[in-house]
């Protein structure tokens, strides 16, 4: 290959690499609640995620779940991911960690 192709190629993978970077979505942390107890709301950037990065950092999210005669709580479930967790239509917010004291947990 040539040098210009090759430069041309470099140049479209860092283009690329920033715009996945840049549309990532944020979450500023609010500094006085710890990160364990922060409840995190799911963005519309997370429901409609194509993919999920197979990265394991549970998060203990709240399920809205759908009864047929009467209304339900929610339940608490753990899920692998953020990602994951807001993949679920029925998932409304998420903290980090596993959920405690529960055998709900999704794979």
């Amino acid at each position: 290959m040539s040098t210009k192709k090759l430069i041309i190629i470099g140049v479209v993978i860092v283009a690329v690499l920033a715009l996945g970077f840049l549309s990532a979505p944020r979450i500023a942390p609010d500094k006085t609640i710890p990160p364990e107890s922060q409840v995190f709301t799911c963005t519309p950037e997370q429901r409609n995620a194509e993919v999920c990065a197979q990265i394991y950092q549970p998060v203990c999210a709240t399920v809205n779940i759908q009864c047929i005669t009467t209304p339900c709580d929610p339940i608490q479930e753990t899920f692998p991911n953020a990602c994951s967790a807001c993949g679920n239509p029925l998932v409304s917010s998420y903290i980090a960690g596993e959920c405690s004291g529960t055998d709900n947990t999704t794979k």
